[in-house]
């Protein structure tokens, strides 16, 4: 005898809705961790630790916020993806990604450190206290920044490539360009939330081609958010420095972090007794299978912007790999290579592995972890050599900021996202392909 096929009248009317109380234990825990950690950041940020600890400190910020930000972007992308391709399959779980792109707007929260201290913003660009002398000395001879920034490059001729960055790189367009940053992440994930929980209530068509027509319509500009987020505050650390590649490297890891996320987040709603009807291990397996294209992407990426800057031999373009390949910062280099992707890739490889839940949450784990290292790796080996002005590679005792900050964004995001979850249904109730999902194999 057949199985009973699962229709719509076998799934909650309303859909399913996380009980904070259930998580009230890690919900407290997180609130707990990022409450503590920002009265300790706070006092790095401002100073009151001293000039020294907060320089250091300013790079662990940046290093946290980086992690963060781009699994938040990560989310948005997904949630982008499964509309403009109209995927069926991926409806019962995009709410977890919905969810995790709205992380957005701690994110500009995070961000006001970088915009507002001018300490922050002396340690970890060098272009902007060139830029602030040049404004001094602007002001006191009545010429223009660009003038005064070019009369300076005359004395020393390696501020001659900040006159032909000038265009870009100068502090007006900077605050611009950081405003229409999180404008364009913050409709994406406040909109395509937004649409989705209306959804629910009306169970309106419309809505579903809305989203669809939006996400089309700004792939582009999210893609370009994305890029010169990364290009004004992690490739500006050091202003001779470029490469083509570097766009699509950092969506690639966020991508890659934000669905290890969204298979852990999966994975513990249904430790609560949620989404049970209408998930599966087929989910799993599609999850996985995007973890698992993402890390040959990744890698593929990152070897091509290595291979292209050691075949170019350009010295403003090889002294970022120098730099990581000198003293301990060789070890990471390594790392990255054998743990972050071949590692990755084996144990992936596998689709029995996607199917079992405990395997996936030890992978998940395992990418987040390589994800941070990535980004540490990307960040940090620029604080020794800026602050002490080259003498030093690694500065001892800044590790222990590194874990605050990332302890500190991560309790406080952890927190918003669980509370996010509770306030509405877990998975789009009404969504016209919620049954296509429901019944999804592989």
């Amino acid at each position: 005898m057949s199985a009973h096929p699962i229709t719509l009248d076998d799934l909650p009317r309303d859909g399913e809705r996380l009980d904070l109380t259930k998580v009230s234990k890690l919900n407290g825990l997180f609130l707990v961790v990022g409450g503590l950690g920002l009265v300790a950041s706070l006092a790095y940020l401002f100073g009151f630790l001293g000039k020294d600890k907060q320089a250091e400190f300013a790079y662990s910020w940046l290093f946290a916020f980086f992690f963060f930000f781009t699994i938040t972007c990560g989310g948005i992308f997904w949630t982008m993806l499964q509309h403009a391709s109209n995927s069926g399959w991926s409806v019962v779980v995009r709410r977890l990604f919905e969810n995790l792109g709205s992380s957005i707007g701690w994110m500009a929260v995070f961000v006001l450190p970088f915009v507002f201290i001018p300490a922050v913003q002396d340690a970890l660009w060098e272009w902007i206290p060139i830029h602030r002398e040049a404004a001094h000395h602007a002001h006191q001879e009545h010429i223009s920044t660009y003038e005064a920034l070019h009369h300076m490059a005359e004395k020393d001729h390696s501020k001659h490539i900040l006159t032909s960055k000038y265009g870009y790189l100068n502090m007006s367009f900077w605050y611009v360009r950081v405003v229409v940053y999180f404008a364009i992440l913050g409709a994406l994930a406040y909109f395509l939330r937004k649409w989705s929980i209306q959804q629910d209530k009306d169970g309106s068509f419309k809505h579903t081609f809305r989203s669809r027509a939006f996400c089309c319509i700004l792939l582009f500009p999210f893609a370009l958010a994305v890029t010169f987020s990364a290009v004004d505050w992690v490739m500006a650390m050091d202003y001779t420095w470029f490469s083509t590649m570097w766009g699509v490297y950092i969506f690639a890891g966020g991508a890659w972090g934000a669905m290890a996320v969204s298979i852990l987040a999966l994975t513990y709603v249904r430790s609560n007794g949620y989404l049970h009807k209408v998930t599966s291990g087929e989910h799993y397996h599609l999850m996985g299978k995007l973890l698992f294209a993402f890390t040959v992407f990744w890698a593929y990426i990152a070897f091509s912007q290595f291979f292209l800057i050691w075949y170019a031999n350009i010295t403003e373009e090889t002294r970022f790999y120098i730099l990581r390949n000198t003293g301990g910062w060789w070890y990471l280099s390594h790392v990255l290579v054998w743990l972050h992707f071949a590692v990755s890739f084996v144990l992936l490889l596998s689709a029995g592995r996607k199917k079992r839940t405990a395997v996936m949450n030890a992978l998940c784990f395992w990418v987040l972890l390589m994800h941070v290292v990535d980004w540490y790796w990307l960040i940090i080996p620029e604080r020794g050599p800026s602050l002490s002005k080259g003498t030093v590679f690694w500065i001892d005792g800044a590790w222990v900021g590194d874990v605050i900050a990332l302890l500190t964004m991560g309790g406080l995001v952890g927190w918003a996202y669980l509370r996010r979850l509770s306030k509405a249904s877990l998975y789009p109730c009404r969504d016209p392909r919620l049954l296509e999902s429901v019944t999804a194999t592989n």
